[in-house]
């Protein structure tokens, strides 16, 4: 008896150092394939100093336990924590961004790549200086308001608020343009979740083309066979979020062992993985914020598209050269579909101009990017997304909710959103569009969207 205790005891004790080391490496996986890819982006294709993105776009603790290093194209990164190890590499590959290997061979990554270009992008049209003379603004008010998410009130980095871009445009004109040291209007930087706006205006821009119905299955590999409630899944319910899947969204500084986290920096396909998400319910009966759905719509428009090198240049040529947007990027997985809900960098100004676009109803310089009626669809509610918080089309929306986007102002407001507090505000009723970039660690305890927003409008002659 006491020899089958002391073996129950042994075996018990391996199962649990067993787990305690996988969990380890899988904590280590997305903690090094997050890190290498941000320092690739913004070492290799943003030309920033290594030591300086590791002091202010890395936390301490991430500081504390990676150890990374630039090697031509490739950053090699390496995540100790206790006796366990695990080292990432991303590569850049022009065209496609950074991508984190997460096991895939580096010659097998680099065969996937875009052909050279041979055509010159368009030169875009110069941005206009701030106009400080538009009537009835008030110049004081909307500086003070202006400067105010610059002044910090502490050194800890991870408290700040660490603004990096400001830029305010009011009917149809530049009010307010700021940007923190280091940075201007021609610097891209990360949108986060933003990414999902651009992911769905990629999207419209498909539908406006005659080569995708959103209320068709959606075009997802091997879903049409399956009788699980995916096969019933459209784009529609992608676009909305509410395809109904099976999994808690949570962000990898929360916990890094969920489906998002690894999704986004720990596998080389994350559509193949985002596509065997199980579900909970019968698709469009839920809402749920859950960036499974922007992953797969990326993987929609490789498909209806069904030529990677058109692919690789899609958003280029049909979204960003079009707008003016010359210093906007998606990035792509290993496997070459790029990650439509986070990793997309642009400008202030491109994130600006991809606002202005909604506010002028999908129409640029006269031609129309967006289909007729598109912009109106991406910024309605769906039902089930109104019992929680008003959501659209990749778009996080103001009409009233129990949780209300920007309570007290016009509920026609909507907004892209993403982590460290990206944001392009829209407010139709009073034609303006409010961007802010930054690097906020702590999230809106770091910096104040509703004082940003309600000060710009109290500065305007509708305030």
């Amino acid at each position: 008896m006491l020899k089958s205790i002391v073996l129950l005891v042994v075996a018990a004790v391996l199962a649990a150092g067993t787990y305690g080391i996988n969990y380890l490496r899988d904590v280590e996986a997305v903690a090094a394939g997050y890190i290498s890819q941000t320092l690739c982006t913004n070492v290799l294709i943003l030309g920033r100093d290594q030591a300086e993105v590791e002091a202010n776009d890395l936390t301490g603790q991430q500081r504390e336990i990676a150890r990374s290093a630039v090697k031509g194209d490739v950053v090699e990164t390496t995540v100790r924590i206790g006796p366990v190890s695990f080292t990432e590499h991303s590569v850049y590959r022009p065209g496609l961004g950074c991508s984190v290997l997460a096991g895939r061979n580096l010659e097998d990554v680099l065969a996937v790549a875009v052909d050279e270009r041979t055509d010159s992008p368009p030169t875009a049209p110069a941005w206009p200086t701030v106009d400080e003379n538009v009537p009835g603004v008030n110049r004081d008010q909307l500086d003070a308001v202006i400067a105010s998410t610059f002044t910090e009130t502490t050194d800890d980095i991870e408290k700040a608020q660490n603004t990096r871009a400001v830029l305010v445009s009011y009917q149809g004109k530049l009010i307010a343009e700021r940007y923190a040291d280091g940075f201007d209007g021609d610097t891209p930087q990360r949108g986060m979740s933003m990414t999902k706006s651009a992911t769905a205006t990629v999207i419209g821009i498909l539908v406006q083309q005659g080569r995708l119905d959103v209320d068709a299955p959606a075009p997802i590999d091997g879903w049409s066979e399956l009788n699980d409630g995916r096969s019933r899944i459209t784009t529609h319910h992608l676009l909305t979020m509410t395809a109904g899947f099976d999994y808690e969204e949570t962000p990898a500084d929360s916990n890094p062992r969920k489906l998002h986290s690894q999704m986004l920096y720990a596998v080389p396909d994350a559509p193949g993985f985002a596509a065997e998400t199980p579900l909970r319910g019968e698709p469009g009966n839920s809402w749920e914020y859950q960036t499974v759905h922007s992953v797969l719509l990326q993987h929609v428009a490789r498909n209806v598209i069904a030529d990677d090198q058109q692919y690789f240049r899609f958003a280029q040529r049909h979204l960003f050269d079009k707008l003016g947007m010359g210093n906007s990027f998606f990035q792509a997985d290993a496997a070459g579909t790029f990650i439509g809900g986070a990793s997309m960098y642009a400008s202030g100004l491109d994130w600006m101009k991809l606002g202005l676009l909604y506010l002028n109803d999908g129409v640029h310089q006269g031609e129309r990017i967006l289909p007729e009626g598109w912009v109106e669809y991406a910024t309605t509610a769906s039902e089930p997304s109104l019992q929680t918080r008003a959501y659209g089309a990749q778009i996080w929306l103001n009409t009233p909710a129990p949780h209300q986007l920007f309570p007290g102002m016009p509920e026609d407001a909507y907004a892209f959103q993403g982590h460290f507090g990206q944001y392009v505000i829209v407010v139709p009723s009073l034609e303006l569009v409010v961007v802010r970039m930054g690097m906020t660690s702590n999230g809106e305890q770091g910096f104040d969207k509703q004082a940003l927003l309600r000060g710009v409008v109290a500065a305007l002659p509708a305030g």
